[in-house]
């Protein structure tokens, strides 16, 4: 018996195969796509500049909390020194009267050459609002001295930093954070832009 063509085996007509998709509709679908796309990438920008910014921060306070404790630890007055007078992220730790078991550096820090991230520094009597913002570079370079109590009587005395301001050179809608230091040694991350009665605020 001769079987049609146009006849299937099992006695059930055959499927169709699907069409794919014709040219103007991919074109639609990537237009739609590239929209979202560009809508999107102002969030995802600062969203990325934020991220770098609170790495720099987080580097920062670690540095200031590590030559605190080597202040205590060697019994001598450590600096930490911000070494970068246009505010790139930069530091250098040593002991204030260096000899063989003190060295005049210790540890050290410097951010990649192709860094945006800026740092501004103000002591205590520039009485600068926390809401306004350090120009990059703002007295720097610049640092911060601690003693074998792990105090920091410099920031009293206006002899060095009791603020440093961590922001984005190109992007001013990044978030801002920002280290205070007080010369009891204490050292505190706060965020500006952060809800009124937070203690991220710190103001």
């Amino acid at each position: 018996m001769l079987i049609s063509p146009n006849d299937s085996i099992s006695g059930h007509e055959s499927a169709e195969v699907p069409a794919g998709f014709s040219l103007i509709e991919l074109m639609i679908v990537l237009s739609v796509l590239s929209i979202l796309f560009a809508l999107g990438m102002p969030g995802l920008g600062r969203f990325l500049h934020d991220i770098e910014i609170r790495g720099s921060a987080e580097g920062l306070r670690a540095g200031l909390q590590k030559a605190r404790t080597e202040a205590v630890t060697r019994n001598t007055l450590v600096r930490i020194s911000f070494t970068n007078v246009s505010g790139r992220p930069a530091w250098t730790l040593g002991c204030v009267r260096s000899n063989l078991h003190c060295p005049a550096t210790i540890s050290s820090y410097s951010a990649n050459a192709d860094t945006q991230i800026r740092w501004g520094a103000a002591q205590s009597n520039d009485q600068i609002a926390l809401s306004a913002a350090l120009a990059p570079g703002h007295r720097m370079p610049s640092g911060v001295t601690f003693n074998a109590l792990g105090t920091a009587p410099g920031v009293e005395s206006n002899a060095d930093a009791s603020r440093i301001d961590v922001t984005h050179a190109t992007n001013k809608q990044a978030r801002r954070l920002v280290l205070m230091i007080t010369s009891a040694g204490a050292i505190r991350l706060c965020d500006p832009s952060a809800d009124n009665g937070s203690v991220l605020r710190c103001s």
